[in-house]
């Protein structure tokens, strides 16, 4: 297995940092920030969500680590060879809007790593794009 980390761009938020950490720490939230064409099945609960990537998996996500205005971290659960963390970076002061980016990190096979490489590169840049265009009160 290999070791990886996949980081987004570093995009600038159109709301408070404060606004999008508590929104993105509630599952029902959690689904405006994937690729809706490549997701289908989203179910969510107070302690994590669910969803089914199309033509892969179902998987599920659960919180595993929030700190305060600075980043949330997910953990990923249901995929037999690839579970992974997900943490979502804040940047900036919290009563302002400021900059935001994720990350991805995980183990893979080096030959599925090569391929899967670029698909997940551009999930996390979605992931940022979408939270930092999000308007939330």
């Amino acid at each position: 297995m290999a070791a990886f980390t996949i980081t987004s761009d570093i995009n600038p938020t159109k709301s408070p940092i404060k606004n999008l950490y508590e929104f993105l720490g509630d599952f029902k939230n959690f689904d405006s920030i994937l690729p809706h064409d490549k997701i289908e099945d989203f179910k969510f609960n107070e302690n994590e969500c669910s969803f089914n990537i199309k033509g892969i998996t179902p998987m599920t996500i659960k919180m595993a680590e929030k700190s305060p205005h600075e980043s949330i971290l997910f953990t990923s659960e249901g995929l037999a060879k690839f579970n992974f963390n997900l943490k979502v970076h804040f940047i900036g002061d919290a009563s302002s809007a400021g900059e935001c980016k994720v990350e991805l990190m995980g183990d893979l096979n080096p030959f599925i790593k090569t391929m899967a490489e670029k698909p997940l590169t551009t999930l996390v840049n979605t992931m940022s794009e979408k939270l930092s265009e999000l308007q939330v009160n």
